[in-house]
């Protein structure tokens, strides 16, 4: 029999376990077009909101990499513009070899409306020339409300001449929403065609779509990135750590010896400020979570008290954390920094300062250019 794929994950479709992806019953088989076909994971989770969490093997993986190394592709590096520093995934250009790269900023509808969408591409051409990034152009968009789609399409009809396209990222930073996207608006195809969630690799295989020219656009599996939140967290915590509106930013003016706690995620202490004495800082984190300022002397006695109530989430110990570890950065120019906190949010301040990060020790936290 032919092989079968699933149109909204791309697993191969199969009948005889349940607990793998591509899964679908013999009855459901003998009912429904081959060209219409998704596995029972897709359909539980469009359906019933359910998560199935899996992780693309290896093998599975190197065989989607080599299989665009083998091809002269365009490739359309999409990252999270909340999370650049935990999306980037610089390997890619390493792992596809050397085809040309359109960089695409998606979830810009999370940062404040009063943000220049130019000074962001400034920002980017900056982060990109920090990491020895050559990328054909760059763009931002909101997969979530369609916002500059037209000239992310005119971007790749301008690049890609009569080769396919891939989209490459890691998970969770909206490829499959920004291919449905481009299947609605330009391809007349149905709405939410690929399955999307909030969990990492929910597209288990390449799933391509012919363009109007006759060439192929690929949605790929998600790079893990196991240095965000998102892979330690329980459904309930996630909901409440990753932002799904605009960004309301919260201004704290701190003295030496305080520190903010982020829900009982992460956490931040004052050693030292710009005038010596206290710092003024922004927090960019999701509006639902709760931010906790208090003495660092009681910081230790409080996470000891008050983990899973005051500072929550996480909410009890089923859901603990690996133990913390803590970054110390010290800034001694007057530019802006951002302090992040991978997958959960960032803190921008000014130099000169000294501060100590805390957050679970597989979790990435870095310093860089203020963003805003």
């Amino acid at each position: 029999m032919k092989e079968i794929y699933c149109k909204g994950c791309g697993a191969l479709i199969q009948t005889k376990d349940q607990t793998l992806p591509g899964f679908v019953s013999e009855n459901i088989m003998a009912s429904f077009k081959p060209s219409n076909m998704i596995c029972q994971r897709c359909y539980r989770i469009r359906h019933y909101n359910e998560v199935y969490p899996y992780t693309v093997s290896n093998t599975d993986f190197v065989q989607v990499i080599e299989k665009i190394k083998k091809e002269d592709a365009l490739i359309v590096k999409i990252v999270d513009i909340f999370d650049f520093s935990g999306s980037f995934v610089p390997a890619i250009k390493t792992l596809t070899g050397s085809e040309d790269v359109i960089l695409v900023g998606n979830k810009m509808d999370l940062l404040p409306k009063n943000v220049k969408q130019k000074k962001i591409i400034n920002w980017l051409k900056i982060m990109l020339a920090q990491q020895g990034f050559t990328v054909l152009a760059s763009i931002l968009v909101s997969a979530k409300y369609g916002d500059n789609f037209d000239e992310l399409m005119e971007m790749i009809y301008k690049y890609k001449g009569k080769r396919n396209v891939y989209i490459v990222g890691c998970s969770n930073v909206g490829k499959s929403k920004i291919v449905n996207q481009i299947l609605k608006r330009y391809l007349g195809e149905p709405a939410d065609i690929l399955t999307v969630s909030t969990s990492p690799q929910t597209t288990i295989g390449l799933i391509g779509f012919p363009l109007l020219d006759g060439s192929i656009i690929y949605d790929t599996p998600g790079v893990i990135n196991k240095h965000q939140y998102i892979h330690y967290l329980t459904r309930p915590s996630y909901k409440l750590t990753v932002p799904k509106k605009e960004i309301k930013p919260l201004v704290f003016q701190l003295y030496e010896g305080q520190t903010l706690y982020f829900g009982g995620l992460a956490r931040l202490d004052i050693l030292s400020g710009e005038t010596g004495d206290k710092i003024s800082l922004i927090t960019y984190f999701a509006n639902t979570l709760n931010i906790h300022r208090t003495k660092t002397l009681n910081a230790d006695e409080l996470y000891k008290t008050k983990l899973y109530s005051l500072l929550s989430p996480p909410f009890s110990e089923a859901e603990a954390l690996p133990r913390w570890v803590y970054h110390e950065f010290k800034i001694r120019d007057n530019q802006k920094y951002d302090i992040v906190f991978s997958g959960l949010g960032f803190v921008t301040l000014r130099a000169p300062f000294c501060i100590r990060a805390y957050a679970p020790f597989v979790v990435g936290i870095y310093t860089r250019l203020a963003i805003i």
